[in-house]
């Protein structure tokens, strides 16, 4: 064998080992993070017409008014202790409506947040919103007007 046939066979069993010392540390990536993945959202059943819908945590989120496109409406979450601002992102069932979170800031002993529905060009009015605070998250599905 070769000097030059030499280095070409450590050179090869190199970048094999490092193949496989990258490859076993993504999969152990991987699997840790899968395991430290958030919850899905927990559906929640009510009707926002009907008063404030109870957390399965504790506390509840109650909507000022029926949501309308492009009207402003408040959102109160009471009962409910986070160490963060909790977070609502309106979302659409299979249509991309661009980035609604609104996030609430403290009133009282409570939360609110102040949120604006966009119009949507399909006339859609099938809308969810994805509730995150702390460690929980809930996910209501609802219409507008």
């Amino acid at each position: 064998m070769t000097a030059k046939q030499r280095k070409l066979l450590i050179l090869g069993a190199a970048l094999l080992a490092f193949g496989s010392v990258k490859f076993g540390l993504i999969y152990y990536w991987y699997l840790h993070n899968r395991q430290l993945a958030a919850p899905a959202a927990q559906v929640l059943s009510c009707d926002i017409e009907r008063g404030a819908c109870a957390l399965p945590g504790g506390g509840a989120l109650r909507f000022s008014a029926r949501p309308s496109h492009g009207q402003p409406f408040e959102i109160r979450l009471d009962g409910v202790a986070a160490d963060a601002a909790p977070t609502a992102d309106f979302t659409m069932p299979d249509m991309d409506m661009g980035f609604n979170r609104y996030t609430f800031v403290r009133d009282g002993e409570g939360w609110k947040a102040r949120a604006i529905l966009p119009m949507c060009a399909s006339g859609s009015r099938d809308w969810q919103v994805e509730l995150k605070a702390g460690k929980a998250a809930y996910l209501l599905p609802f219409s507008v007007r």
